[in-house]
């Protein structure tokens, strides 16, 4: 049997984007985690991490991506085993997908190897397994955007349907992530369980505005539709700063800005380059002041290509 090496990466992701809580996210091109995988003769998974992140499990029953390319492996049954190292770079617990990215790459990876690929949608079952598996829901809003590329709009889970969103190349994502740690298990833990029919309304309204702005670029419509009336009231909370941060953000030119996924991170929209290298400097120097935190800042347009294989040895 031929060695064959292959080397992923799966990109960080935006989610809810507002009010689009579970149906909604984007992928930027940085931050992201790695995995390198290697078919070997013995059966089964070995394998090992790198990180200078705290906290990741190093327990192959414990990892998320070791848990995916099990997964994998045991649906597909290929002849040979893999060995697989994940390069993990970004933190838990960061509200921009940490356990989707790891999942996706290991996904990627594993499927690069096998004697047929399957094709990448066909991925998306065994990723959204890893998100039940790392924090007890099935939510694709950052795994699909991860795995596919680009905007997308979870319509439906059952069945699953995920719809590609079209970005106006004008926009630019910003996102600061303050250095704190929000477990998306806990912060799911917060939600309410009943909605009024009012709120329920206003956030269906919102939704539909903000597909429609991201696809036309209309800035009018991006700043009256990223308003979260459920989620991100409850959320907020947990997130010290976080007023102050927003009002920065939109002080300085941002169309919307919310709570990234279960935080801490929050997003801003921009509406070109220099503009979104003003907001940036605004919402870090109010996390700053208002929390005594300091922050990684991203500055990226949509990701279009999504996860990829860096590179390729063997045959």
């Amino acid at each position: 049997m031929t060695e064959r090496t292959v080397k992923s990466f799966a990109p960080a992701t935006i989610s809810n984007l507002g009010p689009g809580f579970d149906v909604l996210g984007v992928a930027i091109h940085s931050p992201g985690d790695a995995v390198i995988a290697k078919r070997r003769r013995e059966p089964g998974l070995l394998f090992r991490l790198q990180t200078k992140q705290t906290q990741v499990p190093d327990d192959a029953r414990k990892n998320v991506a070791a848990f995916v390319a099990r997964l994998i492996l045991g649906e597909l049954r290929p002849p040979f085993g893999i060995e697989l190292e994940l390069q993990k770079s970004m933190p838990i617990g960061s509200g921009l997908g940490s356990s989707a990215a790891s999942g996706v790459a290991a996904a990627i990876a594993v499927n690069a190897l096998l004697p047929k690929p399957l094709a990448r949608r066909d991925l998306l079952g065994f990723v959204l397994e890893g998100e039940r598996f790392a924090c007890g829901a099935v939510h694709a809003d950052n795994v699909a955007p991860s795995l596919l590329g680009g905007a997308r709009l979870i319509r439906s889970y059952a069945p699953l349907d995920v719809i590609r969103v079209p970005v106006h190349q004008s926009l630019v994502w910003v996102v600061v992530h303050p250095h704190l740690v929000v477990l998306t298990k806990k912060a799911r833990a917060l939600l309410p369980h009943r909605v009024p029919l009012k709120s329920a309304v206003r956030q269906s309204g919102n939704v539909a505005g903000l597909v429609l702005g991201l696809t036309m670029g209309n800035k009018d419509v991006l700043r009256r539709s990223v308003e979260d009336v459920i989620v991100e009231p409850v959320r907020a909370k947990m997130l010290p700063g976080f007023p102050e941060v927003k009002n920065a953000a939109l002080r300085a030119g941002a169309l919307g800005c919310s709570i990234s996924g279960s935080g801490p991170s929050v997003f801003a929209i921009a509406s070109s380059l220099l503009q979104a290298k003003r907001i940036s400097r605004a919402m870090t120097r109010a996390f700053g002041q208002a929390a005594g935190v300091a922050c990684d800042v991203f500055v990226s347009r949509t990701n279009d290509e999504g996860a990829r294989i860096v590179w390729r040895r063997g045959s």
